[in-house]
């Protein structure tokens, strides 16, 4: 077997160290992009915020409101700009997209800048403690995380339409059920985590919700 020479060896580390660079610029491209056509949904800590983002194109994009009950949902577009940290809505509406024909629901245009700070998936915005992630990135009906002194169990939510009507039951965690019942709920601590708080405690993949059951020794 040939000694590879030190001349050789400096070159195949080079390429090494590109390859590495280059993956970490990828990486970083896909966290921080942001695709025309794309829908970011808002989360927030006690549900009782939402709405929706869409980018039309480089520079403006949409904000539309949950639909509730007899009310429908605004749509507002605005310009933005994107850095490589933050998108900046800035104030001013550029159209109003009202799905209702009498006009009646308007959303009033922002006044001031609205900063966002971008995430791998999805942005921040601090002002108002909500959290955006991409809506393609989880299903109509995520799943629920317990965790329970320290260990986590996944709980499947099966699948509801637009009224809360299940279509599909969930699949039970036989696993979860088994500890819930070894649980004395007078002798534990119970928190709903959700939103930008289960974000900074458990990653975007668990801010739908996180019920984390401590029980005292």
């Amino acid at each position: 077997m040939q000694c590879q020479s030190p001349q050789h060896l400096d070159k195949q580390e080079m390429a090494k160290l590109l390859i590495i660079f280059i993956s970490i610029l990828f990486f970083f491209n896909l966290s921080f992009g942001q695709s025309p056509g794309d829908y970011y949904l808002a989360v927030s800590m006690d549900s009782t915020q939402g709405g929706k983002l869409k980018f039309l194109n480089d520079t403006t994009l949409e904000i539309s409101s949950i639909p509730r009950h007899m009310s429908p949902s605004i749509k507002t577009v605005y310009k933005y700009v994107s850095t490589d940290t933050t998108i900046e809505i800035l104030p001013g509406v550029v159209a109003n997209k009202d799905i209702t024909p009498t006009g009646i629901y308007v959303q009033p245009a922002r006044k001031t800048k609205l900063t966002l700070i971008k995430i791998d998936r999805g942005f921040i915005d601090y002002s108002t403690s909500l959290i955006y992630v991409r809506q393609k990135d989880f299903p109509d009906t995520p799943d629920i995380t317990y965790v329970i002194d320290g260990k986590s169990y996944l709980q499947d939510m099966g699948v509801t339409d637009g009224y809360g009507l299940i279509q599909k039951s969930p699949k039970t965690n036989k696993a979860l059920q088994k500890r819930l019942k070894t649980i004395d709920m007078d002798n534990c601590t119970i928190e709903i985590v959700r939103g930008l708080a289960a974000y900074e405690r458990f990653g975007i993949d668990r801010v739908y919700g996180v019920v984390v059951i401590t029980t005292k020794k």
